[in-house]
């Protein structure tokens, strides 16, 4: 969000003051030249009247004055714009992006192309791969008059296609620097049509791509990507319907974590939970859990149903197969989990 400093609240009232002070002054003038009897009434009690003419004309100057500022500052505004502005006249290449002639630059320092902060296209041109519309750098200071860029956002003139994930125009794209300062993609809002593992992706979910070693304790930091679903409807994960879901999933794009709200009730085994249940892929540090085991934990003021045992209640959790077999109740703390009030929908 852009900061917007707001005149205080008697800013305009005084403008409107100065104005009628104005045009009263004005008024005062043009029947001084028009009219005798005026002008001897003001010969009659001169320094009255001078003393009027001038709180008049010192008031009313308020108006005149703030144009001529504003003026001033538009001038001012659209000299170091230009100043700060690049169309290039035929094609060049800058920080190893091919830019068409006709592409128009906004840069940090004047004459300098190469310190560009955003760049519109006369024509869609291939950043990191993805046709793009306009550019914006994030640029960071590496020196005296050398800036190098940590990262950009993209418009995209219509759904284009990155890493194998089809990106929707409604969103910018972003992207990272590598060391040599070549922008690769980082993420976008996916559009209608992405699957994974068969299973149709709501659009606007976020990707983003994370690079890190692959702990063996922790599929949160897995190599690979990042999902993130959002909106009222549920997405079917892992066959269980999920609200604002996280997915990670490895290079392959196999699923190894997952964590969301249940946005329906939902039955495994002898478990049946309510909607608004937190779900997830089971840590290896919890005790008992075998890869593939989930851990369910009831929303504040609920409880999960058991039809062969006693219910469990908000603040303990159940570990289960996959097949739906409980290898264990145990507290919310014990199986990784943080007392949070329900993200999800209530029946």
């Amino acid at each position: 969000m852009i900061p917007v400093a707001l005149p205080g609240g008697n800013f305009y009232p005084m403008l409107a003051v100065s104005l009628v002070c104005l045009a009263t002054l004005l008024t005062w003038i043009a029947v001084l030249c028009t009219n005798r009897l005026a002008r001897t009434r003001l010969r009659a009690r001169p320094r009255s009247n001078a003393a009027a003419m001038l709180a008049l004309a010192v008031i009313g100057g308020i108006y005149p004055a703030r144009l001529a500022l504003r003026w001033v500052d538009s001038r001012q505004a659209a000299a170091d714009q230009a100043a700060h502005t690049v169309v290039l006249d035929g094609p060049r290449t800058l920080t190893g992006i091919d830019m068409p002639a006709g592409t128009r630059l906004m840069v940090r320092l004047p004459g300098r192309p190469d310190t560009f902060e955003a760049a519109r296209f006369p024509h869609p041109v291939p950043v990191g791969g993805i046709p793009v519309a306009s550019l914006e750098r994030y640029l960071a200071q590496s020196g005296l008059r050398e800036f190098r860029a940590t990262g950009a956002s993209a418009t995209l003139p219509e759904d284009e296609t990155a890493e194998g994930w089809r990106c929707t125009r409604g969103h910018k794209v972003e992207f990272k620097a590598d060391g040599d300062g070549a922008l690769r993609f980082s993420s976008c809002h996916l559009a209608a049509g992405n699957k994974m593992n068969g299973q149709l992706l709501p659009a606007g979910t976020w990707v983003a791509l994370r690079h890190g070693p692959r702990p063996a304790t922790d599929f949160q930091h897995v190599d690979g990507w990042l999902l993130r679903t959002d909106g009222s409807e549920p997405s079917m994960v892992a066959g269980m319907p999920l609200l604002k879901a996280d997915l990670r999933l490895d290079r392959g794009r196999k699923l190894v974590w997952f964590e969301g709200s249940l946005g329906t009730e939902y039955t495994l085994g002898p478990m049946t939970y309510p909607a608004g249940t937190r779900v997830a892929t089971a840590s290896a540090t919890v005790a008992g859990a075998r890869p593939g085991d989930l851990v369910f934990s009831p929303s504040r003021g609920r409880s999960a149903g058991r039809n062969d045992g006693d219910d469990v209640p908000s603040g303990q959790s159940v570990l289960q197969a996959p097949d739906g077999a409980v290898r264990g109740v145990m507290s919310n703390r014990a199986a990784g989990v943080l007392d949070v009030a329900s993200i999800g929908t209530t029946p």
